[in-house]
């Protein structure tokens, strides 16, 4: 088996080491992959200033091993090192989402093959298996990587889905349905993926509130309307969860978000040790895990989130 190893900067083992991170991809099959993808395009040149850096070091898989040598010899590589250190630096100068585009080109491309013959797929997202509508692809300014907008058959509702996130992908010959244009075009227009079109929950917040908002600015809500310290966002529930679990007691929702008729009355987050950029959120709501409406919000919740526990559930109380 074919070992490559090779130095890079500091800067660009920060970048390889946050997609490897963010993605959820070992530096190893990253390595691979751009490979294989700059196998026959002109690299940039970058030149190590000393031989202090990060070692990167990785096997090839089976079918690029199998190429790798004729591949030097085409383009007339003489020191490897130099090689694998401009595929590096060619792969860091594009932005995220076109990284991410190399790094997931065979979802990318049977995504954009199903919308051209306007087909529904079958596709596996954290482990389930969903029958969807595509409707399109849109990249989040917020966070620059890109998601699918899609219906869901299984959970008769609109979704975006990571692209990064999609595991497989099944064609299928089944005509993709458009359920409602108008709300589709709205959130083409209006992209957000969290998919707050439509949606509001107001908030109150603390003096100290108020000054951790002016500082939190990824993933903030839209603000429709402001009261002093009483604001309106257009807002879903999972944008709330996120974005508002990090101010504690310093917020309170005055008005429950209404997807499925939930309200939360707390929202508190802790980091997901020893993971890096991972956090676990602790949810209250009103209602019983056997009520329906509840039984909805969290079989929604379940698909986007790596695991869903519920931790207690009690009748309430009659006084």
């Amino acid at each position: 088996m074919k070992k490559v190893r090779f130095t890079i900067s500091d800067f660009m083992n920060e970048i390889i080491k946050s997609d490897s991170e963010y993605f959820r991809l070992p530096i190893g099959k990253i390595g691979n992959i751009i490979f294989n993808y700059y196998i026959d395009k002109n690299l940039n040149k970058v030149v190590l200033e000393d031989s202090l850096g990060e070692v990167i070091q990785f096997n090839l898989n089976k079918s690029n091993e199998e190429i790798y040598l004729d591949t030097l010899i085409r383009n007339k590589i003489e020191i490897e090192a130099e090689y694998w250190r401009n595929i590096f630096f060619s792969y860091i100068n594009n932005l995220r989402y076109k990284r991410e585009e190399i790094l997931f080109a065979k979802i990318f491309k049977n995504i954009e093959t199903a919308l051209k013959d306007g087909n529904k797929i079958k596709i596996k997202y954290h482990n389930y298996i969903r029958l969807i509508n595509p409707y399109f692809i849109k990249v989040s300014d917020s966070e620059s990587r890109s998601y699918l907008f899609c219906y869901c058959e299984k959970n008769k509702d609109y979704r975006n889905y990571r692209i990064s996130e999609i595991e497989e992908i099944w064609f299928t010959n089944e005509k993709i349905e458009i359920k409602d244009k108008k709300y589709i075009d709205e959130v083409y227009r209006k992209f957000d993926p969290f998919l707050s079109y439509n949606n509001r929950v107001k908030v109150k917040f603390t003096e100290k509130g108020l000054e951790l908002y002016e500082k939190v600015l990824t993933n903030r809500p839209k603000v429709l309307t402001k009261d002093e310290n009483i604001y309106t966002f257009e807002c879903d529930n999972k944008l709330a969860i996120v974005y508002f679990a990090q101010f504690f007691s310093l917020i309170e929702i005055l008005e429950p978000l209404k997807r499925h008729g939930v309200s939360m009355t707390s929202i508190e987050t802790r980091p997901e040790r020893p993971n890096k950029w991972a956090y676990v959120f602790f949810i209250d709501m009103n209602g019983h895990v056997e009520d329906k409406n509840v039984k909805a919000a969290i079989e929604e919740i379940r698909p986007l989130v790596k695991e869903l526990r519920v931790l207690g559930s009690y009748p309430k109380a009659v006084l």
